[in-house]
């Protein structure tokens, strides 16, 4: 007759609880300058940035498809950087071309539909104050018109950087949510993005701010040269800055965006058992 075992039945495996995405998100507020820090974090930070080159490069002589390859793989950086909790963001591997491609689509169209949306209220307005100043200063005679030009120039230009700044607010949920759903008919959840706005407008408005001016003084400095430098980093800013308005709206409550399951790459030498 057998004895039991001494250390008695194996317990039955237990599967981990899976992690909250308000668990993941801890983030309560921009960090401005992380987001130019985190870049260098990676060893293959250099050939990463290169990469990022050589698609603006070949942006100037391929029209749209180096922007639909690099908008993918930002938002696989936005996607792993959220998985990841900000500590490491995924290198750019050639290789996956076709992945980058497909998942830059979705953002892409989304952010050509909203500019065509919004484009004739925007070039509409700018006009209308426009033509307005002028015909203000011809009004007061020919000693004003030169001063009404130049009010109604600095107007339109105050008003459109205004409306700009109103249209990227109005943009943003919906991109971050088509690049991270992967999923075309999911990004117009307008009650998700209307939440998204409500929540998150400032620190929106804010990162586009220091975005713009951070790199325009940069430019400045380097007297034009250094835009070689700065130019391929932009998508990596811009990518931290998606991450970090996702983590801070989802720690002040906000709705989690369902990712696409990741399909697990084989192990070197694997095969597939045989199917009977």
């Amino acid at each position: 007759m057998s004895q039991p075992s001494p250390i008695g039945p194996f317990p039955a495996a237990t599967p981990k609880p899976a992690v909250a995405a308000s668990a993941v998100a801890r983030q309560t507020q921009l960090e401005y300058l992380r987001s130019f820090q985190y870049i260098f974090e990676n060893p293959n930070w250099i050939m990463n940035l290169v990469w990022s080159f050589l698609c603006q490069l070949a942006g100037g002589v391929i029209p749209v498809l180096p922007a639909l390859v690099f908008m993918g793989y930002q938002f696989e950086v936005v996607e792993g950087l959220h998985l990841e909790r900000g500590k490491r963001y995924p290198d750019f591997d050639i290789n996956r071309f076709m992945d980058y491609l497909t998942r830059g689509i979705w953002p892409f169209l989304v952010t050509l539909i909203v500019g065509v949306v919004l484009a004739p209220f925007l070039v509409g307005i700018g006009l209308t104050v426009l033509f307005g100043s002028l015909a203000l200063g011809a009004s007061g005679g020919e000693d004003f018109a030169a001063l009404g030009f130049m009010i109604g120039l600095l107007l339109t230009m105050a008003v459109m950087m205004v409306l700009g700044a109103l249209a990227s607010i109005l943009a943003t949920p919906l991109i971050i949510r088509a690049g991270l759903s992967q999923d075309f008919a999911a990004a117009f959840d307008f009650g998700w993005a209307k939440d998204f706005m409500a929540k998150m407008w400032l620190e929106t408005l804010l990162s586009m701010l220091f975005l713009f001016f951070s790199a325009f003084a940069l430019a400045l400095v380097t007297c034009g040269a250094g835009w070689i430098v700065i130019a391929p980093m932009i998508p990596f800013v811009s990518s931290h800055f998606y991450y970090q308005l996702y983590s801070i709206y989802l720690s002040r409550g906000g709705k989690p965006v369902p990712l696409k399951p990741r399909v697990p790459a084989a192990q070197p030498g694997y095969a597939p058992p045989p199917q009977y």
